[in-house]
């Protein structure tokens, strides 16, 4: 071991030491530049433990995987491998465009494949380019094969088990739907531009590439939302014209926002309000609100305008996939995080869901107590830095707290909450005034004589 003395401070310095440290920081200096920064496109997550620890269920597909994340060979996703390679051996067949072949797919796929592969959450180490370009071309084939068969019945094999099956298509859209289930939309976008015809070809001499052309071509999101109408969540949104969809889940996230702006965006914390219940007794009135804005809830001069919602069995994976997506990508901004909590409050009871339901406002095929409890369960281990109703909760609050409209709701459901009611209630003013009058001047005539004498 080598030592080297400093005469002037009079210090022994340990020649091993200063190489073992050098070589120490030279290897975290590698790591660190080897460690790629998060990628700004990142948009498919892992999600969280402190979210899927309340509902593992709602957060794995049952039928099919969809891009890396899942593993093909379990038992209950295996035998959708052998039909996504049907459904793509298929659109080779129906070869609607001259691009419609593997060696297109497999080129167009390949230039972006680093943009596509940034978007996952991790590194995907395990997969090389081939793969992952593979994995990509097979998966997003199907998908778009899928929508089309969906909307043309003609396309349809007699055996196919996709739709000879009426729960299939649930299943399948719970699971295209999942945050850990997605492919880029850049993917799904470049496949179905290859495999669309847009101008008659002449030289085509495919009868059925004829007969389709021939038709409207809907675009991919127009048939993307027909696909999965059974799982919205509300009544006919539609496709967001102003944003760039990320994959599936963030596209139906859009189409439920798409007509809705007017949302608090900074930073602004939540406010608890009473439920239905307390609300209707501080004079607050509850109507239905536009059937196409599942989040454009209102209140205005003491009146509550919130959307029909329909909650079906899906509804609550749908949700949270929602919610964390929206945990994960700081883009996104809490609107249906938001939307959970503010509905949670409102129900507190069966007795706040039968009235919201009698309103038309609650749709739903579940009994009252699952309702009752669904929004409470949504977002637990979620935070919210921008909640997105802090100025309706305010106004909500102000109004309830505010004696004069308690009492008003008082009268009028004491007094004026039946013809009947109000008949009565007129009649005994009438008489209060009549006996009020027959006492004055009863006062009157007799304090009279004396002023004469």
């Amino acid at each position: 071991m080598m030592k080297e003395t400093n005469g002037s401070e009079n210090t022994t310095i340990d020649i091993g030491d200063v190489e073992r440290n050098q070589q120490l920081a030279s290897s975290i200096r590698g790591k660190l530049r080897a460690e790629s920064r998060w990628p700004t496109q990142c948009c498919i997550f892992r999600v969280p433990t402190t979210l899927r620890r309340h509902n593992e269920g709602a957060y794995v597909p049952s039928i099919v995987s969809i891009g890396p994340f899942h593993d093909r060979g379990d038992k209950n996703l295996e035998e959708m491998e052998r039909v996504k390679l049907w459904y793509l051996d298929s659109l080779l067949l129906r070869s609607p465009t001259a691009q419609t072949s593997l060696e297109c797919f497999v080129s167009a796929i390949r230039k972006i494949e680093p943009n596509c592969r940034a978007c996952y959450a991790e590194q995907l180490i395990n997969l090389s380019c081939d793969q992952f370009v593979e994995m990509m071309v097979v998966d997003g084939c199907f998908i778009i094969e899928l929508f089309r068969k969906y909307k043309k019945k003609d396309l349809r094999h007699k055996a196919d088990p996709l739709f000879n099956m009426s729960w299939m298509r649930l299943a399948l859209a719970h699971d295209m739907l999942l945050l850990e289930n997605q492919l880029p939309w850049e993917v799904l976008e470049v496949l179905w531009n290859l495999t669309t015809r847009h101008t008659r070809d002449q030289r085509d001499t495919n009868f059925s590439a004829q007969k389709e052309d021939r038709q409207h071509v809907d675009p991919l999101d127009i048939h993307a939302l027909r696909f999965f109408s059974t799982a919205m969540l509300t009544v006919a949104p539609e496709p967001h014209k102003r944003s760039t969809n990320k994959h599936l889940l963030d596209f139906l996230r859009n189409s439920l926002l798409s007509s809705f702006t007017d949302m608090t965006l900074e930073e602004t914390s939540w406010e608890p309000i009473p439920c239905v219940t307390e609300l209707l007794q501080a004079g607050v009135r509850f109507e239905v609100g536009n059937k196409n804005d599942l989040l454009n809830i209102k209140f205005n001069n003491g009146v509550m305008r919130i959307p029909p919602i329909f909650i079906q069995e899906n509804a609550e994976s749908l949700f949270r996939n929602l919610i964390a997506f929206e945990q994960c990508d700081h883009s996104c901004y809490n609107k249906i995080t938001s939307y959970a909590i503010i509905l949670d409050s409102l129900i507190n009871s069966s007795e706040d869901v039968d009235f919201l339901r009698e309103r038309g406002i609650i749709r739903n095929s579940l009994s009252t107590e699952d309702v009752a409890g669904f929004f409470h369960r949504l977002y637990n281990g979620a935070g919210v830095d921008n909640f997105a109703y802090a100025k309706l909760c305010k106004d909500l609050n102000n109004y309830s707290e505010t004696p004069w409209h308690r009492w008003q709701a008082i009268l009028k459901r004491d007094y004026f909450n039946t013809p009947w009611a109000i008949l009565s209630f007129s009649a005994a003013i009438l008489i209060l005034g009549f006996t009020f009058i027959q006492t004055l001047l009863a006062v009157f005539s007799y304090s009279d004589p004396f002023r004469r004498s």
